[in-house]
């Protein structure tokens, strides 16, 4: 009885053995796939020219308790900005949107509305002197929600959620001179998603999805050069590869200027093109403009020349693309991780965030630990004089 025994529990353990052996065959086919489809990639080429501004010129507007996300200023020069979620800070703080009085962080508009803004990131200020916030989906169960605030009153003027699967990944947005059109850039999740740009018609509060996986709005194949060597997660089976990303609108409104972050090229569309819901997917195509060559970069703004800035994520810095299509270098710093939002303000300076997305960011993309947070601390939003 005994060596039966013996024997049916020695075939059982050779049939586990089996098993496991068999599905880590499996696991390893399934990560090799994986790596070959989403962790490729090359070095991106240095587009930089020799800064015109020297690193030492750039300021410290703010530093904030955890990594900025986005920041963006009215006409009149009232500044805001947010925490980005990517660090999930509502584990550590519970104000998320501020704006800058006097060189003080001021909860905006105020403490009871934080709740809301949990995940926010894209924020602008439009010409009707309204604070708009897009607070992406992602992967979290909620859809994805767009608000606006008047800054006379300090009210909320304006909401909209998505309907699910139309912008989960809408993590910046824009408005046309006129208020009536809010345009959106969906990154997707890395390759395994298409990117995309929201149309989102304000008076019939009806949205597109337009461009759907369109060379211009798809990441390259370029492998994003951070603090730690090349950005890949899952021990490197994914590179950090992002869809559109930054977008501008020309100050005449006839433009929509893009850019996606692992790509080599800006692009622009005409609005009328984008708010005309007749043209075909083709026709909208036909549509897309080659604007010139940037940097592997983050945030966008455009000043009334029509000059493109755009953050330079690979050498923590901030570059500029000319109507004629030459691309400069403004200018690099080492203090900087990843040059984020920027925005141009009316007395002629560019500010940018450094969301320092790498010092934090780990190989499982788990919610950080606060110590790992601040590793690269203090969290710096900066102001060039330009």
């Amino acid at each position: 009885m005994w060596t039966y025994t013996c024997h049916r529990m020695s075939a059982l353990l050779r049939l586990l053995a089996r098993i496991l052996v068999g599905s880590l065959v499996v696991l390893a086919l399934a990560a090799g796939v994986v790596k070959l489809k989403y962790g490729g990639g090359e070095p991106f080429p240095d587009v930089g020219t020799k800064p015109l501004i020297a690193a030492d010129a750039l300021e410290v507007l703010v530093e904030t308790d955890y990594p900025p996300g986005n920041v963006t200023v009215s006409q009149d020069g009232r500044i805001f900005f947010n925490l980005h979620p990517f660090a999930e800070p509502q584990r550590f703080t519970d104000v998320f949107v501020f704006e800058l009085v006097d060189g003080k962080k001021v909860p905006y508009p105020s403490i009871a509305a934080q709740p809301d803004f949990i995940g926010a990131l894209g924020m602008t200020v439009d010409r009707q002197n309204r604070l708009w916030i897009t607070r992406p989906a992602g992967l979290e169960d909620r859809t994805t929600r767009v608000v606006a605030y008047d800054l006379k009153t300090n009210k909320l003027v304006f909401e909209y959620e998505f309907e699910a699967g139309v912008a989960p990944f809408a993590q910046d947005l824009r408005v046309t001179p006129d208020g009536k059109t809010v345009i959106l850039a969906d990154t997707g999740i890395f390759r395994f998603t298409a990117a995309a740009l929201i149309v989102l018609d304000v008076e019939t509060r009806t949205a597109r999805r337009v461009l759907e996986g369109h060379p211009s709005v798809t990441p390259q194949d370029w492998v994003i050069q951070s603090i730690d060597g090349p950005h890949k997660l899952l021990f490197g089976l994914v590179t950090f590869q992002v869809g559109v990303d930054g977008i501008a609108i020309s100050h005449d409104g006839e433009w929509l200027y893009y850019a996606t972050m692992s790509h080599d090229t800006a692009y622009r569309l005409p609005i009328k093109a984008l708010r005309n819901p007749e043209l075909s997917a083709d026709d909208l195509a036909h549509e897309v403009d080659v604007f010139g060559p940037k940097p592997l970069s983050d945030g966008i703004d455009i000043d009334s020349e029509g000059q493109l800035y755009i953050t330079d994520i690979e050498h923590g810095g901030l570059a500029r693309l000319k109507p004629n299509g030459a691309l400069e270098t403004l200018v690099n710093s080492k203090e900087v991780v990843w040059a984020d939002g920027v925005a141009l303000t009316s007395d002629g300076a560019a500010l940018f965030t450094d969301s320092e997305i790498p010092a934090y960011i780990d190989q499982l993309a788990r919610p950080p630990a606060e110590e790992r947070v601040h590793r690269k601390a203090p969290h710096r939003i900066y102001r060039l004089p330009l």
